[in-house]
C-alpha cells in the first residue's frame, strides 16, 4: 500500500512540474509575441530574428519565432516529444500540432 501511494505521489509532482514548466514556456511565448507585434508596429515590418528583439535564441529556449510571409510568422514551444503548440499571427489563435 505503501508502495502506491508513493507512486501516486510521485506521478502527481511530474504531473505538476509539467504544467509549471508548460506554463513558463506559454508566458514567454506571449511576451515574444507581444515583442514582435510592438517591432512591427514600430518598423513597419517583422524582425529577422529574435535578435533584433534584444533576445538570444538557442537550441533549449523557452519558444521559438520564425517569419513565414513578409507579414505573418509563427511561434511555438515543445509540449512533448513530436507535439507542440504553435500561434500563427495570420490566425491570431494557437493550435497544438504533432
Amino acid at each position: 500500500m505503501k508502495r502506491i501511494v508513493k507512486i501516486l505521489i510521485l506521478i502527481l509532482l511530474f504531473g505538476l512540474y509539467g504544467c509549471e514548466f508548460n506554463n513558463e514556456r506559454q508566458e514567454y511565448a506571449e511576451m515574444l509575441i507581444e515583442k514582435i507585434e510592438k517591432f512591427k508596429t514600430k518598423n513597419n515590418r517583422l524582425p529577422k530574428d529574435v535578435s533584433e528583439l534584444g533576445l538570444t535564441e538557442k537550441m533549449d529556449s523557452p519558444a521559438f519565432y520564425q517569419i513565414q510571409t513578409d507579414s505573418t510568422y509563427m511561434v511555438w514551444y515543445g509540449l512533448s516529444v513530436g507535439e507542440s503548440k504553435v500561434y500563427r499571427s495570420a490566425t491570431k489563435k494557437w493550435t497544438k500540432e504533432g
